[in-house]
């Protein structure tokens, strides 16, 4: 797997995609880190069969932090301003 430093469909900076992406509504945002989380999993199991054991470890335990992260912080923020951002919408 070839590991790019620019993403090729977006044409701005690193800095200007953290900044969209922090702009994201929180649920758009926790479905995020919950691809992100399965991402580094996928490449922590395929790091592995690379036999690439410290590699696929530091995969695994980005994706372990991704899915606490998820569960304890972006989830329940979500929740939190659901209802203001359902009255905006009204």
């Amino acid at each position: 797997m070839s590991h790019k430093n620019k993403v090729e469909k977006y044409n701005w900076t690193i800095t200007e995609l953290g900044e969209d992406i922090g702009n994201l509504d929180y649920d758009a945002l926790a479905e995020l880190f919950a691809v992100l989380t399965a991402k580094f999993k996928k490449d922590s199991i395929n790091d592995m069969n690379l036999w690439h054991p410290q590699v696929s470890e530091k995969l695994k335990n980005i994706s372990k932090w991704l899915k606490d992260i998820l569960e304890n912080e972006v989830e329940p923020l979500a929740d939190l301003c659901r209802p203001y951002n359902e009255k905006g919408i009204k």
